[in-house]
């Protein structure tokens, strides 16, 4: 209430509740609760700032390791080459060659660009469509591939390398077929693929055909290409 509306009365009583009213003091533990439930700045318990500390400087320390940590790999030879087979196969899937060349036209340029010499080619028949033929590099070396399309829609691909002398083709995984030919079969990542050596060439034949349906139609097309192409090393 303002000085100029406080009239005389309520003067006069302030002064009288002033002088008659006893006063006591707080105790001392009424001044220590009130003092205690006043707001404070939040504060960190101690321990608090060296594990900060010491997660900031773990989490630093594996980013830094990811990189060079040694990547899992199979412990075969065979299947790592397998593995970087699948892999293309899966890219020339999803995204068609990069360099597609028809046979027998692109031959000479495909030689010059991957080393591997068709003297022979399976150029397609009523059952496998010719896609195209591509260079390619996988393991550190240049090879070729060849991409196929059967009837049903599956991609097959024909990938040749140079065999290196740690590409060693045991028995364990090999399967006869047509009584000519015993190829290793491997499965890697929901693909079949057709493993043989011709020369000094390692031949790959790959497909999703998984089902035992599809893996008897993928004998098939193991011999048709088998017996129509015969690479070999240019130089």
């Amino acid at each position: 209430m303002s000085d100029e509306l406080r009239g005389p009365d309520d003067e006069a009583l302030g002064r009288r509740l002033a002088s008659e009213l006893p006063r006591y003091t707080a105790p001392a533990r009424l001044r220590v609760s009130i003092v205690d439930a006043a707001d404070h700045p939040a504060r960190r318990p101690v321990w608090l700032a060296p594990l900060i500390a010491a997660a900031a400087t773990a989490l630093a320390l594996v980013l830094f390791l990811i990189p060079v940590l040694p990547r899992i790999e199979p412990a075969d030879p065979v299947q790592q080459v397998v593995r970087a087979v699948v892999n293309e196969h899966s890219r020339a899937l999803m995204w068609g060659a990069r360099q597609p060349q028809i046979l027998p036209a692109g031959l000479p340029w495909l030689t010059q660009e991957t080393g591997i010499d068709l003297r022979r080619a399976f150029a397609g028949d009523d059952r496998l469509s010719l896609v195209a033929a591509e260079p390619v590099y996988l393991t550190r070396q240049r090879g070729l591939a060849v991409h196929y399309r059967d009837v049903d829609g599956h991609l097959v691909s024909y990938i040749m390398l140079p065999a290196e002398r740690s590409f060693a083709m045991s028995e364990r995984d090999r399967v006869q077929i047509d009584g000519r030919f015993k190829p290793m079969l491997k499965r890697d990542s929901g693909f079949v693929t057709w493993v043989w050596k011709q020369g000094d060439v390692a031949c790959f034949l790959v497909s999703d055909m998984v089902s035992q349906d599809d893996l008897e139609r993928f004998k098939d097309y193991f011999v048709r290409v088998r017996v129509a192409t015969e690479p070999t090393i240019a130089y």
